[in-house]
């Protein structure tokens, strides 16, 4: 792909179209240098969303052929300090292969088809999913305060003076130190415990509950209730090494997890698929066309990109 400027920023935004984000992936993978190249320009989209997002996308835009490292380097003081002024923790944002930069931001966006790790100045680790955000608060009462929409993984840093308090649009969760995974896209969201312990309460609940390891409290925002189950977290965590586990997952939970992690639509127009269930390791590394054609391999079906983000899957024979 020669250097579509304006095809990067759309992908780097979020809102490119399948078949361009198809286009970008198969660039990445062509050699090192192009995937250092997109990393570099997204540290820069990244670092300039700290202050204005069109500034982020008209400076991104206006970058030249292999020139988005020392771009990132000549604007870094008017970066940083434009984010001094907006955030409340420093972050380490880190991409594969790529040095690391410290900058002191308010939010941070993972693309779709890539996550973002961010170590925030307390030491806690964050792997943020692909097309997720996170946001930094400010909070004058000494809590660390963070704000989720969609999907991460933290490795928290203990401080018994400092609780650490997500938000998400229908759950808070306090911690000291402990790590667990989040995900928190639509009206049923769920938090997955690994180690230590946290509080968990869903919005409108009467009362916290605390999650043991090992353990996974879901809950669901229109019904207002919430339960707790013992579950395998290799299930819930395996999207941070690059792969989902699939352990008797049924058709429609693994087309979801596509829907969030590419930024698609799939319609699936066989009933029958409700009740077939796949056992396995599904890759998200090698995009999306790649997830289907393994998923085409483990179930008969056949799937088709019909535009505007949308694939449509049936089985086949049907």
């Amino acid at each position: 792909m020669d250097h579509n400027f304006d095809l990067i920023l759309k992908y780097l935004r979020g809102d490119a179209t399948l078949d361009e984000r198809l286009e970008v992936m198969k660039w990445v993978k062509e050699s090192k240098e192009n995937r250092k190249e997109l990393y570099a320009f997204r540290r820069i989209y990244d670092a300039l969303l700290v202050s204005d997002e069109d500034f982020a996308a008209d400076k991104v835009a206006i970058t030249g052929k292999g020139k988005a490292v020392k771009f990132f380097v000549r604007i870094g003081s008017a970066v940083a300090a434009a984010a001094v002024a907006a955030g409340i923790f420093f972050m380490t944002v880190r991409h594969p292969e790529e040095p690391q930069e410290i900058l002191q931001v308010s939010s941070i966006c993972a693309p779709f088809g890539y996550q973002t790790e961010t170590v925030l100045s307390d030491g806690t680790r964050i792997r943020l999913n692909s097309g997720s955000r996170l946001e930094i608060l400010p909070d004058s009462t000494g809590r660390r305060s963070v704000r989720l929409n969609g999907e991460a993984y933290f490795d928290v840093a203990h401080d018994e003076q400092r609780p650490f308090v997500l938000e998400t649009s229908g759950m808070e969760v306090k911690v000291l130190g402990t790590t667990f995974n989040v995900t928190a896209y639509d009206g049923i969201q769920s938090v997955v415990l690994v180690e230590g312990r946290v509080e968990a309460k869903g919005v409108g609940a009467e009362e916290s509950v605390v999650i043991e390891p090992s353990q996974k409290y879901e809950y669901d925002m229109e019904r207002g209730t919430g339960n707790i189950e013992v579950i395998n977290t290799e299930e819930y965590t395996s999207w941070i090494d690059g792969y989902v586990l699939l352990n008797g997952t049924s058709m429609y939970d693994i087309f979801a997890r596509l829907e969030h992690y590419f930024g698609v639509e799939i319609d699936c127009r066989d009933a029958d698929f409700r009740n077939v269930e796949v056992t396995g390791k599904l890759m998200l590394d090698g995009g999306l066309e790649t997830a289907l054609e393994t998923l085409a391999l483990m179930v008969p079906m056949r799937y088709e990109d019909t535009g505007s983000d949308r694939i449509t899957v049936s089985a086949k024979g049907k």
